[in-house]
């Protein structure tokens, strides 16, 4: 891939979280001389719509106002949560979309929730697992939050304590119409070139997760990297050597 060819990187916060998860990554991606723009999605604080009006559709036409605002291609690069916009964007423009990553991400192709993930690698009496024993809904079930310090021990606890602490702070509600999408891959999404990049540390995502949802997903690339559920906050170099070596190969 020519530096003329190079596509653009859109990279999608997974729930609770907002653009300011990547701010870490933009400058090693820069370095090696990818555009990368930070999306702000529906209910983030970040985005005009609030989270207890956050619908489907929603999200929907944010995924696609920003592959459609792109000069070329795009890469989708979707943490957590935000793995879902990724195989819904390349669902709803796939002649835009030239790559799709997740990083600790939902790899949900077939349409199910992460629900069924949570059931297919653990007991019944243990479920929920990871963070999910510390989601909290509010009454009108329209949001769910999760509190700082359950943030800093299922999200952030590879990072240095004043890091992890201030960015669980930043955290904010996550509309359930954005946490609970239905992604079915569209016809074009077995020859999309993928790569997962599966944290081995991860609390809240586990790894035998993980591992469940990139099993016979054809074109996928699987690279393990030993930080939590966020290497692009706690480790951003290597996220973005990685993205760098797979992208140009």
């Amino acid at each position: 891939m020519s530096d003329d060819d190079r596509p653009r990187l859109v990279l999608i916060h997974g729930a609770w979280a907002g653009p300011w998860v990547w701010d870490g990554l933009l400058e090693p991606l820069a370095e090696l001389g990818w555009e990368a723009e930070p999306l702000a999605l529906p209910g983030d604080g970040f985005h005009p719509i609030r989270p207890e009006e956050a619908t489907v559709a929603d999200f929907e036409r944010c995924i696609t106002d920003a592959i459609d605002a792109a000069p070329g291609p795009v890469v989708l690069v979707g943490h957590s949560g935000g793995g879902m916009l990724v195989t819904l964007g390349a669902a709803l423009r796939p002649e835009r979309v030239s790559h799709g990553v997740w990083i600790a991400g939902f790899l949900l192709p077939d349409g199910r929730l992460f629900d069924a993930v949570e059931a297919a690698i653990a007991e019944p009496e243990d479920l929920p697992i990871g963070v999910g024993p510390h989601i909290v809904p509010s009454e009108d079930g329209l949001v769910t939050t999760v509190a700082p310090v359950a943030a800093v021990e299922h999200f952030f606890q590879d990072a240095a304590p004043e890091v992890a602490n201030g960015v669980a702070q930043r955290l904010t509600p996550q509309p359930v119409s954005g946490a609970r999408l239905s992604t079915v891959a569209g016809p074009d999404f077995a020859e999309l070139p993928k790569l997962y990049l599966l944290a081995t540390d991860d609390r809240s995502v586990l790894p035998e997760a993980q591992r469940h949802m990139c099993e016979g997903v054809p074109a996928l690339s699987v690279v393990e990297i030993g930080t939590g559920h966020a290497p692009q906050l706690t480790q951003p170099s290597a996220v973005a050597g990685i993205l760098d070596d797979w992208l140009r190969g």
